[in-house]
């Protein structure tokens, strides 16, 4: 009998989980497009003027970013925590789309 009230808070987050997971998606890769990438060239990747937040925040972590990374280069993408590192990455993956601006890679926008 102790563990009804957590057998409860267990249904009403499972509940939670699935909305999340059935949530539509904007960003289904399995569409194809006339301009779809299939083979990259150069590698050269450009952010121009972008502007991001994630959904279930209000702050925008990326306030009009701009970065172009040339055609073979390495990088290294150094900050403090929060400061946007790991979303750079995210939106390249299109685990994200973003709010405005462009994102390119050899020119074509992904």
């Amino acid at each position: 009998m102790s563990n009804i009230p957590s057998i409860g808070k267990a249904k009403d987050s499972a509940k939670t989980i699935f909305e999340v997971i059935d949530e539509k998606s904007d960003l289904d890769v399995r569409k194809s497009n006339e301009k779809q990438i299939t083979t990259i060239k150069n590698c050269e990747i450009e952010f121009t003027n972008v502007y991001f937040k994630y959904p279930s925040r209000d702050h925008i972590v990326l306030n009009n970013f701009n970065m172009r990374i040339p055609a073979n280069a390495k990088v290294a993408l150094v900050g403090h925590s929060g400061c946007g590192k790991s979303t750079v990455t995210n939106l390249m993956l299109r685990f994200y789309d973003i709010m405005s601006g462009n994102i390119t890679i050899d020119g074509i926008d992904i």
